[in-house]
């Protein structure tokens, strides 16, 4: 059943927080939307401070590490090689964390408590338990570390989504964007002076991984720093837009909703193709950051101005 688990593994990347979780939610309900990029990114950040404070093997390298290959042959898969510290697991955290205000919408669309209302959470618990079941099967976490994910995930589901609102203004987005980035860049250059090396997990994840090319770029640890900073940013940006308030008015019905939310997949999977792997780690970066500013750029201002345009076009033709 390795394809299948591969598939829920593919599920729970966060990495589809910000090109299907967030532009799907921001269509059925512009909080919604917005809750779960920011518990993700804010999620995100957390999750790596965790892991370099924890130093949690993985198993596809302590296995050889630990010299008890031998006795052992384990499979590794295009998903395997994750490149960041193993506790607690990303997975599991963050998109856990994200996927929390979704289960909490659809549930209170019934106060009252009937088995109906009950189809969320076990929904939601079937997919987290089976992120975490890949997880482990793919030799990427331990089953202690996707548990302390899970856990953690929910705790910051359920507190973070009410923390922001749609009246902060550009300073707070780029305070806080300038926070997440060089919050990181103190923490892990102020521990390399009291001599602790947080890339030894990159060196043993190239070391161990058993094909070259599985290991990238996007699964470094500051891959993960520009895109929650990057997605504070530019959603700053999208809510200061001269533009925002104008497309939020009236309610749009379905039809509209569901052209927006196409040309909102569309334009991020444009922008999430874009060949960004290069020789220099900086430059991949750089290049990561702006990406993830124009994502919800995207989603909130343009794929919604396309709509309304050609929804005036159409009205006007007929007239």
């Amino acid at each position: 059943f390795s394809q299948f688990w591969l598939w829920v593994n593919h599920l729970g990347d966060p990495a589809h927080i910000y090109v299907i979780y967030f532009p799907l939610a921001y269509c059925i309900c512009n909080r919604l939307g917005v809750a779960i990029l920011w518990t993700g990114l804010l999620s995100e950040w957390l999750n790596l401070i965790f892991k370099w404070f924890l130093f949690g093997e993985r198993p596809f390298w302590w296995i050889y590490e630990s010299g008890m290959h031998s006795d052992l042959h384990l499979t590794q898969f295009p998903l395997t090689c994750e490149t960041g510290p193993g506790s607690p697991s990303g997975h599991c955290m963050i998109t856990g964390a994200a996927l929390w205000p979704v289960m909490m919408f659809f549930t209170n669309l019934r106060p009252q408590r009937t088995l109906l209302s009950l189809v969320p959470i076990i929904l939601y618990i079937m997919l987290m338990v089976g992120v975490a079941i890949s997880r482990v099967l793919i030799l990427a976490h331990f089953p202690h570390q996707v548990v302390a994910g899970l856990i953690a995930g929910m705790y910051l589901g359920h507190s973070i989504p009410g923390t922001v609102s749609r009246g902060c203004t550009l300073l707070f987005f780029t305070l806080t964007s300038v926070l997440l980035l060089f919050g990181a860049f103190l923490i892990y250059f102020g521990m390399g002076i009291f001599g602790v090396d947080l890339s030894w997990s990159i060196n043993r994840a190239t070391k161990w991984c058993a094909k070259p090319e599985w290991v990238r770029l996007e699964t470094r640890p500051f891959s993960s720093v520009t895109r929650s900073a990057a997605s504070a940013l530019g959603l700053g940006f999208a809510f200061r837009c001269p533009l925002y308030s104008r497309l939020c008015k009236g309610n749009r019905d379905w039809r509209k909703r569901t052209i927006t939310l196409l040309l909102s997949l569309l334009l991020l999977g444009l922008l999430h193709h874009l060949p960004l792997q290069t020789a220099s780690p900086l430059l991949f970066y750089f290049l990561n950051f702006i990406r993830h500013v124009l994502g919800p750029f995207a989603v909130v201002i343009l794929a919604p101005f396309i709509t309304h345009s050609l929804s005036m076009r159409a009205t006007d033709k007929k007239e």
